[in-house]
């Protein structure tokens, strides 16, 4: 596991040691430049092999499965090394820094005949299930219309110091961080994106450094995405870093011919996923509207359920429910989002090569 940082200790680690627990796999080592990062994940979980640098953590022929979780711009570099030494790999999203890169990596995992998949864990959230479940059975019809909202105040304070989250260097912005799952919801939900309109706000454009410094904001704190899908559905994402009030705030609306669907979060922990609000045809819709449905077993999933899926299909040789081609796919909507607010306009989809 590589990068023991916040969702490392959070996310990465404990789904390794549910996996021991069921039979899946072992977590030998853990890997992180900083050295105190290092010794507080291996202290807390209690992992003696600790590494400062990736290359010796992969060079180990006991490492079948390599995780990483680490800022963004070193996803590329440590992904391919791990992919060319014979291993499977779990990388945070989103995929890469940028689109290109994102390619290169869904290359190399092409190349490797490897495992690959990436935590998007939002399409285990029961209730994200149960709307996706709707749409295959044809449930819901046509999907006409989505309108996504993705709301924390992860950096509503302006006196907050900056992260790599929050650099164009190494994180990309609250439109790549947070906004990533949104496309990746949309993507699953809906199909491919035929144009894309972004527009992104930076509220606060200077926060001080844990050094005590100031330095400029370069990214986005908020952003609106128009979409229109190839199957000529429109969406609207919204994301937000700025509101008080929202931890961890989801909400997915989803209209078709047949039947609307609502699903919603309001916590981190997914509090809310359990249950949709769905309206099927006229005389519900006449009657009483929205109405609740609880999700049934088979809807049932964790937050690390992403993890164990992951390394069941590589016990099964089979292909992982998320893969880096289906994070290249949302890389390429974040690259047009991102051409779109430079120019201003719309950005047709796909991207040249």
């Amino acid at each position: 596991m590589i990068g023991t940082g916040a969702i490392g200790q959070l996310r990465h680690i404990p789904a390794m040691r549910e996996a021991e627990g069921l039979g899946l796999a072992e977590l030998v080592a853990i890997c992180d430049p900083s050295g105190e990062s290092l010794a507080s994940a291996g202290e807390r979980f209690g992992v003696a092999a600790r590494y400062a640098d990736f290359r010796e953590l992969i060079a180990r022929e006991d490492v079948d499965v390599v995780t990483i979780a680490t800022p963004n711009s070193s996803h590329e570099e440590i992904a391919v090394a791990a992919l060319a030494a014979g291993k499977h790999v779990l990388c945070e999203k989103p995929l890469a820094l940028g689109y290109a890169a994102a390619r290169r990596m869904e290359e190399a995992a092409r190349r490797s005949g490897r495992k690959t998949s990436v935590n998007f864990r939002y399409r285990w959230v029961p209730s994200a299930r149960y709307m996706k479940e709707l749409v295959e059975s044809g449930e819901v019809g046509d999907v006409r219309q989505i309108f996504m909202s993705y709301f924390n105040a992860s950096v509503q304070d302006p006196d907050r110091p900056i992260r790599w989250r929050q650099t164009r260097a190494e994180g990309g912005g609250m439109f790549a961080d947070i906004g990533s799952h949104m496309i990746d919801l949309a993507l699953w939900l809906v199909g491919p994106v035929g144009r894309v309109y972004v527009q992104r706000r930076t509220f606060t454009s200077e926060r001080p450094t844990e050094a005590g410094d100031r330095m400029s904001v370069d990214v986005d704190d908020a952003a609106t995405c128009l979409l229109e899908f190839a199957s000529g559905a429109n969406g609207v994402i919204s994301v937000s870093g700025m509101a008080l009030g929202r931890v961890n705030y989801q909400r997915v609306e989803l209209y078709g011919g047949k039947a609307g669907v609502v699903y919603e979060i309001d916590r981190t922990g997914d509090v809310g996923g359990d249950a949709l609000q769905v309206c099927f045809g006229q005389a519900q819709h006449r009657a009483v509207g929205m109405a609740t449905a609880r999700v049934l077993p088979h809807h049932h999933g964790t937050p690390i359920s992403c993890f164990l899926d992951f390394l069941r299909a590589i016990h099964e040789d089979r292909e992982p429910p998320v893969t880096f081609a289906d994070a290249m796919r949302v890389q390429e909507v974040l690259e047009a989002g991102e051409l779109s607010a430079q120019r201003r306009e719309w950005v047709d989809l796909p991207l040249p090569a």
